[in-house]
């Protein structure tokens, strides 16, 4: 029996166990590898940002799904193509198994890229996971909490600037739903206008959707700006700080929310595989074949595969879920058809169309040679999507959910307040404040280069005095240890990058760990011995 062994659980990946899942299993061992046991549909991300649909609407069980193929949880540490294997880690105790192969499918898509801005992977959000969208949701319900109470101008001014980068499918369906949630929102907000909150879509090239041509983009234009949503074409952007959004003419935009929705690269197990790449992406042939390597496979966003069809005279399938499904469903046959030892068939497939969805019940696309605008294309994108889900009770609840929010829009709410992570880099610009003298303690901070300038203020007589931290240096460590607030305001002396470790976590490590603990026993001490802050 054939051991056919596939990596990956979006399109590519479950599509092509779906199809073998047919074939006759005296011939074929089907098992599929992914690190979640769920699919997930992307295209409706946007959705449960919003909170039009909830998180269970957007993925179906794998199990679910495939009932009579294996399945297995587990993260993918190499792959060997001389021993024709792959290691895994998987379970509480993180072991690891190599599993052999006789088919080595490849369906692993593309992870997020954001260093190719500088501090845009420091401070910006992203639309690829559920996680991502819940993050998204709950942060924005956040600073409208806070803009709603805050007398700080200018930080309500950037709480309600709101950024997403990238005018493609996956930007403007983000900026549409986030837009239309605020509409919902602003009515429980009496101290925020209308005219307050501030939308920016930022866009590289000189039109919105450029993968559509004729007047969709136009049409698209002015839906976005009868929303009052700024539109920012022929625009990129230069760097990202913690308050701020740097444009390579010179402009910026003061913000607290940053949606990235540019920026893919291959996976780090496929880059440390040796497998062939061209332009970010595994080579491979017609019949889906990867370039010199016996029985591998490659399908999907981390696919580079030629094919005839296209339209735009581009010699190589798109990276969309239609030609994913198309690729593992040839892929199935391939299979069969090569241990059969019979031709392969080439993969060549013409599009059907694309569709995107603005929000507020507009929505525009191409399906064949036609162009579809406003209602209608709002309707049809949902249909398509609808029948596009990979289960039937996943399209039950998706059109309940539709049908529901149509009559009565669902309530945005605040499910739990939005944390970073416990370890994070900040990117500071000279002269922003990191904190300032009476706040609340909130991390510690390590200096990684740049420079700070701490400024205390004597507390009977007023006298200041000033401390510099340059890299290798740290501060905030005394109130988290020690408790109070915070008695000196940091500000960036230059354009700087810190690490920061969120105070429960710091102060954890530091409590429980004897070399932290010491040294912060004899460092606090001393340090703030010379200051003198409590002498007249």
């Amino acid at each position: 029996m054939k051991k056919i062994l596939i990596l990956g659980g979006g399109f590519g990946g479950v599509f092509c166990a779906r199809r073998l899942e047919k074939i006759n299993k005296e011939f074929f061992d089907v098992e599929l590898i992914s690190n979640n046991n769920y699919f997930i549909f992307q295209p409706l991300l946007p959705e449960v940002a919003s909170g039009t649909i909830s998180a269970a609407d957007a993925v179906t069980p794998i199990r679910q799904m495939l009932p009579n193929i294996k399945f297995r949880k587990a993260e993918i540490m190499n792959i060997n193509f001389k021993k024709k294997n792959v290691e895994l880690s998987q379970g509480l105790r993180r072991r690891l198994h190599n599993i052999d192969y006789d088919h080595l499918v490849i369906a692993l898509g593309q992870e997020s890229n954001q260093s190719i801005v500088p501090g845009l992977e420091h401070h910006s959000f992203t639309m690829r996971t559920l996680e991502d969208a819940y993050n998204v949701r709950n942060h924005l319900i956040g600073c409208f909490e806070l803009a709603d109470v805050t007398l700080d101008k200018k930080l309500k001014k950037r709480l309600l600037n709101i950024v997403v980068v990238g005018g493609g499918f996956s930007g403007v369906e983000t900026i549409g739903e986030l837009k239309e949630m605020s509409g919902r929102l602003l009515r429980y907000y009496k101290n925020i206008s209308e005219n307050e909150l501030k939308f920016h879509i930022v866009e590289f090239s000189d039109k919105l959707l450029p993968e559509l041509a004729g007047n969709i983009s136009e049409y698209t234009l002015s839906v976005f700006q009868k929303r009052k949503i700024k539109i920012h074409l022929k625009t990129a952007l230069k760097e990202v700080s913690i308050y701020k959004v740097f444009f390579s003419n010179g402009k910026s935009i003061e913000t607290n929310t940053i949606i990235s929705t540019i920026g893919s690269t291959v996976s780090k197990i496929i880059k440390k595989s040796g497998l062939p790449l061209k332009n970010g992406k595994i080579v491979t042939d017609e019949f889906l074949q990867v370039s010199n390597l016996e029985n591998v496979w490659a399908i999907g966003d981390s696919a580079l595969i030629p094919n005839k069809f296209d339209l735009n005279d581009y010699p190589y399938s798109p990276p969309t879920a239609q030609f994913a499904v198309r690729q593992a469903k040839l892929l199935a046959k391939n299979i069969i058809l090569k241990n059969m030892k019979k031709n392969l068939r080439e993969f060549k497939y013409k599009s059907k169309g694309s569709l995107a969805s603005l929000g507020s019940k507009k929505g525009v696309g191409k399906i064949y040679f036609f162009n579809v605008k406003g209602l209608l294309a709002w309707v049809i994108w949902r249909v398509f999507y609808l029948s596009f889900l990979p289960s039937f009770p996943t399209k039950t609840r998706v059109l309940l959910s539709w049908i529901l929010e149509f009559f009565i829009p669902r309530n945005a709410v605040l499910t739990h307040n939005f944390q970073s992570s416990a370890v994070s880099y900040k990117m500071y610009k000279k002269g922003d404040i990191v904190f300032e003298e009476g706040m609340v303690a909130d991390g510690f901070y390590i200096v990684k280069k740049g420079e700070f300038e701490n400024t205390y203020k004597k507390t009977k007589t007023g006298r200041v005095f000033k401390k510099i931290y340059k890299k290798g240096s740290h501060f905030g460590s005394r109130v988290l240890l020690k408790g109070g607030r915070r008695t000196g305001t940091i500000t960036a002396k230059k354009d700087s990058l810190v690490l920061k470790i969120q105070g429960k976590s710091f102060k954890m490590l530091a409590e429980n760990f004897p070399v932290l603990e010491n040294y912060f026993g004899d460092y606090l001490p001393k340090t703030f011995k010379e200051l003198k802050l409590n002498e007249d």
